[in-house]
């Protein structure tokens, strides 16, 4: 383990609960994460919450280049003074959320458990080879859930039409100071081209996140009261949409896919 509590004392800093700070000390579990990610010097790696920059030392050694991002401006002083004089680490001191990201090819993070799902879904829209993130274990299952099962959700249907998730492996809380109360896991994401292609995005997105209100609710119900919104209209889309006798939750990504698709033609 490495010794951060002495690094904080050292340097007059110290862990800030309201931004969701649990640091990972854990150095068998960083050379994991470097290890799932397949670094190669040609790489552009961003790091989200780098803390005190002891993963971002192990990244930079593989990686040709790090952007390590961190919204604490007390650790942002300490990574420019620690990786001042190292040319292929960047420092950006803001809110992932709210910074205009540069190019990266891959991402390799422990970020704060409470942006979890912005986060997850912001990383999707950019273009990445692979995004290696440590997150809450029960927020990890979420992500990999089966249509049917009780953990399958919008967010499962989102990240699913946009990339392969694979859990890796469980992290334990000690491997964190402070440490959680929670365990976590490592969870590997890698783009993939939908198998039907969407035509409408804001639509298939609109469309998830209203269906998902009444997740156990059957599918054809939930359709024809988010119809009645287009008034008059609702009796010509209808006819126009394949609905499958299934409940919300049971309704699996190719098929959200395929009706935002008939809903976009309908519409039109």
């Amino acid at each position: 383990m490495i010794s951060v509590e002495s690094e904080f004392i050292a340097h007059g800093v110290r862990p800030r609960k309201k931004l969701g700070q649990h640091f990972l000390i854990d150095r068998n579990v960083m050379r994991k994460l470097v290890e799932v990610a397949d670094l190669e010097p040609s790489d552009t790696v961003l790091e989200i919450g780098a803390g005190t920059g002891s993963l971002t030392s192990m990244i930079e050694k593989q990686a040709g280049r790090v952007i390590a991002i961190e919204k604490d401006p007390a650790l942002a002083n300490l990574l420019r003074r620690k990786f001042g004089e190292i040319k292929n680490v960047q420092i950006i001191e803001g809110d992932v959320l709210k910074t205009q990201l540069p190019k990266f090819d891959k991402v390799v993070s422990s970020p704060p458990y409470n942006i979890s799902s912005k986060l997850v879904l912001l990383l999707l829209k950019k273009s990445f080879e692979r995004l290696v993130l440590i997150l809450q274990k029960e927020f990890a299952e979420r992500l990999v859930a089966q249509s049917g099962s009780r953990n399958y959700g919008r967010l499962t249907v989102m990240v699913g039409h946009k990339a392969y998730t694979r859990l890796i492996d469980t992290v334990p809380r000690h491997a964190f100071y402070p440490t959680p109360k929670v365990d976590s896991a490592i969870v590997k994401l890698t783009p993939k081209e939908p198998r039907i292609r969407v035509f409408d995005e804001q639509l298939f997105c609109d469309l998830v996140r209203e269906l998902f209100t009444q997740r156990k609710r059957r599918l054809q119900k939930v359709i024809l009261r988010l119809l009645r919104r287009y008034g008059d209209k609702s009796n010509m889309l209808l006819p126009g949409l394949s609905i499958p006798e299934k409940r919300v939750y049971q309704t699996n990504v190719e098929e959200f896919e395929t009706l935002a698709n008939e809903l976009y033609d309908a519409l039109r």
